[in-house]
């Protein structure tokens, strides 16, 4: 029996936890700028810390570390990974 992993949105992935990339939800600028940065399809990474008020959070794709808002961030859909 396969189990299924529903996909959430990379501001719901908890501190610390791993997550491969499904696809960027955002069009336009932003979802250019994501893709740039390396958010693209099947990509892991991991949430490593968030500010003292929850946003921006830091991302690690690789070795490379990012800051995004979390509004940004809910335009990145994930599957946690376990």
């Amino acid at each position: 029996m396969t189990k299924t992993i529903s996909p959430i949105l990379l501001s719901q992935v908890p501190t610390g936890n791993c997550f491969t990339i499904r696809r960027v939800l955002a069009r336009g600028e932003v979802g250019q700028r994501l893709i740039d940065f390396g958010f693209i399809k099947k990509r892991t990474g991991r949430v490593i810390r968030e500010a003292l008020l929850k946003d921006p959070i830091e991302i690690e794709l690789g070795s490379t570390l990012i800051s995004l808002r979390r509004s940004e961030a809910a335009l990145v859909e994930v599957e946690p990974v376990e």
